[in-house]
């Protein structure tokens, strides 16, 4: 009896101590009593029914209004879309569709550029297959130069092929250095650089974007005059973007010596 009279008055005390220093807690008004409220995801981390990421550019600077989709890989024609926003976040609903889908994350951009318009195809971090239910975080890069997972290139490549012989004399082969100089941002908007080559590392793959393309005899036999495709021999050209079957973009210009 004593023994149990002791343990009441330790855990009374106990109890009062607790009081004393550890203020009571009203629950919001959204949360029931006894309840914990819901964890908000880490900021990158995955939420259920959810595809989310961001859209950068080669230098790391975010892209607005790219179109970025999840790709159905269960039924045939179901895709789902998104735009990105200013800081080139995307948050892509998944929820309409049955619990079981899978998807893989695709991202298209068309831009005007050099009086055309061009499709590119920004790559995502990670091309595994998720599931709705498990959601996704899938980031992408506009890549303009490199190679793709696919053997091609994000680039364009640079050829330079011999005139005709009425138009002047031919150039020797590797005698001919060119020297591309960006005619403004590149097809992201970013700013190039002067790239120099010589004949012998042709075709040479550049970063997407409109250059005005020079050329020099490397032994000084004489100028070399260049013409894109619909333009006139001149000591500069400026060629424009082209898709090429079976090779993808390229830029291409034709040489010669001019007659004196």
């Amino acid at each position: 009896m004593k023994n149990t009279a002791l343990l009441l008055l330790a855990v009374t005390a106990l109890s009062a101590c607790g009081a004393s220093t550890t203020p009571a807690t009203t629950p919001p008004a959204h949360q029931q009593p006894g309840t914990t409220p819901p964890a908000s995801p880490a900021p990158g981390s995955a939420r259920p029914f959810h595809m989310t990421g961001v859209v950068k550019n080669s230098l790391g600077a975010p892209l607005n209004g790219v179109r970025v989709g999840a790709d159905n890989t269960m039924i045939d024609g179901s895709e789902v879309w998104t735009t990105t926003d200013a800081q080139g976040r995307y948050d892509l609903d998944l929820s309409k569709m049955p619990i079981l889908n899978s998807w893989t994350a695709v991202a298209n951009l068309v831009v005007r550029y050099s009086g055309g318009e061009h499709t590119l195809y920004p790559e995502v971090d990670d091309s595994a297959a998720f599931m709705g239910r498990d959601g996704a975080v899938r980031n992408f890069t506009l890549k303009i130069t490199g190679k793709t997972p696919g053997g091609g290139y994000y680039g364009a490549l640079f050829y330079a092929q011999l005139g005709l012989s009425d138009a002047g004399e031919m150039p020797e082969f590797g005698d001919v250095e060119f020297t591309l100089t960006p005619a403004g941002p590149l097809i992201d908007g970013t700013q190039g650089a002067p790239i120099q080559l010589r004949q012998s590392q042709l075709p040479f793959e550049v970063p997407q974007g409109r250059y005005t393309v020079t050329a020099r005899s490397i032994s000084g036999r004489g100028p070399i005059w260049l013409k894109a495709r619909g333009g006139t021999y001149g000591p500069e050209a400026v060629p424009d973007l082209e898709y090429t079957a079976g090779t993808g973009m390229t830029l291409s210009v034709d040489m010669v010596h001019p007659r004196r």
